[in-house]
């Protein structure tokens, strides 16, 4: 082996390991990102099961309410509008 076959197996061996320690690197921060999205998605759906959880309180709040002035006080207060039609599929807007 002479001195340039040297010198470039040494190069070459310095790249290999760069890349390897790029790779532990990326590795380290995608598994990180990947908690990181896991945590969001379950937030995100906690906050559809309090979404959900909510409607059918508001829901049954109204239906008390229409006995119940004080109930559908507290609905128009903080601007429920809640449609009891029992022919159709109720729905609340916030």
């Amino acid at each position: 082996m002479n001195k340039v076959q040297f010198i470039v197996l040494n190069i070459v061996g310095g790249v290999c390991g760069l890349l390897i320690v790029c790779d532990l690197v990326l590795g380290s921060l995608n598994g990180r990102l990947n908690q990181s999205a896991l945590a969001t998605q379950n937030q995100f759906n906690q906050a559809r099961q309090v979404q959900t959880t909510a409607q059918n309180l508001v829901m049954r709040v109204a239906q008390v309410g229409q006995s119940e002035p004080a109930l559908r006080e507290l609905l128009a207060k903080h601007d429920f509008k809640v449609n009891l039609n029992t022919n159709s599929q109720p729905r609340t807007t916030p």
